[in-house]
């Protein structure tokens, strides 16, 4: 099949440029001829043979004008060539196939209209240009006739609850993970050398919160749990990996919960995988999150879990000893708790065999088969 994916970005930094690049990858190497449209390539793929990248347009001086950019620009250039199938990875237009891989936005704008302080953090939300053109975006594509897939049965039905009858052609088609890439034989590879990078002594228990959106993900509710934890836990230390604009205001959040020196940041990374070799735990309390792909790559490195109900991932992976949830609240109890026995020394390494068990039915290759299988009913 001759196949065109659309995106902002191509890289391995985010979730969804993951997904998209062991995607087309995997595809071409089972002989489909594959075109990337992106307005972003990291350069390291710039001679890549397995795609060829054709260049989107995405400049603006403010979020909405680089939307209406990036979607314009897609809405011609891929129209210019003939393709089988293509694919939009994110809010670029419709056409054969949608891949709604952050949820449904409506219900993140109800979570955020009730999470404002006052009437006019609500009413600056509802006149967001940006808000109000993704909602449009997001109607017009459950309308357009096309296929629409999403990473999990949560954000299924909350496209169903949200559009109805319209929503009821949604397909789900989980995430995978590279169970080689992250893989528990790291832990022992890379633990000293990248503990000594980080700082962290090899006594000190480390858990990690992987993530870009720092509020949407939780990392306020994780500081507040650890002030509790850590007058359980001795020498407990929090590393944060991913970026957000608002990371001073968490810096500060966490030295006012008595953490200095506690929490570090490490801002955006290439290899989150040997970030989880050398962790203890994974908590990712997010507030709404389609499918967390931090949580099956974690789990792949043998690393236990906390989450919420609202993670899609929670749908597909049955809660264990080494994958707990929680509901999602402010309130820390749950979290607290939770934290605290996926912490305990006893049972630690029964928990680390246990998590790499779980993730072992989400395999990268099994995800590319419901993809390939969709994409050919498609084309035929």
């Amino acid at each position: 099949m001759k196949l065109a994916f659309v995106h902002k970005s191509y890289g391995v930094h985010g979730g969804t440029e993951r997904v998209l690049e062991s995607l087309t990858r995997q595809l071409s190497e089972r002989g489909h001829e594959i075109d990337v449209y992106a307005a972003w390539v990291d350069p390291r793929f710039a001679r890549t043979r397995f795609a060829r990248f054709r260049w989107l347009v995405a400049g603006g001086p403010f979020p909405l004008a680089r939307s209406l950019a990036l979607s314009f620009s897609s809405a011609v250039r891929v129209r210019r060539r003939r393709y089988d199938v293509v694919v939009h990875f994110g809010r670029t237009g419709p056409l054969d196939v949608y891949r709604c891989g952050g949820g449904c936005h409506r219900v993140w704008f109800e979570l955020l209209l009730a999470a404002a302080d006052d009437w006019l953090g609500r009413l600056r939300l509802r006149l967001s240009p940006q808000h109000r053109f993704l909602l449009w975006h997001e109607r017009r594509a459950i309308r357009a006739g096309g296929v629409v897939v999403v990473p999990s049965e949560r954000a299924r039905q909350d496209l169903v609850a949200t559009y109805g009858e319209e929503a009821e052609r949604v397909r789900v088609l989980a995430n995978g993970v590279d169970l080689d890439r992250f893989n528990p034989r790291l832990r022992s590879l890379f633990f000293a050398e990248q503990r000594q990078q980080l700082h962290i002594r090899p006594e000190e228990t480390l858990m990690v919160f992987v993530a870009s959106d720092f509020w949407r993900k939780g990392l306020d509710r994780v500081l507040v749990a650890m002030e509790f934890v850590a007058q359980e836990v001795r020498d407990l230390r929090l590393l944060v990996v991913g970026e957000d604009r608002r990371r001073d205001a968490f810096d500060r959040m966490a030295e006012s919960h008595g953490l200095k020196g506690k929490v570090s940041f490490a801002g955006g990374i290439d290899s989150p995988e040997r970030i989880y070799a050398v962790a203890d735990l994974l908590v990712l309390p997010t507030r709404y999150d389609a499918f967390a792909n931090a949580t099956l790559e974690a789990l792949a490195c043998g690393l236990p879990v906390v989450t919420t109900r609202v993670n899609g991932v929670a749908d597909l992976v049955h809660e264990d000893e080494a994958f707990a949830v929680v509901d999602s609240t402010d309130a820390p109890e749950a979290l607290v708790e939770a934290m605290g026995r996926m912490l305990s020394s006893e049972g630690q390494k029964r928990r680390r065999v246990a998590a790499r068990q779980l993730a072992e039915s989400f395999s990268e290759a099994a995800a590319v088969d419901q993809w390939e299988g969709l994409l050919r009913r498609i084309e035929g």
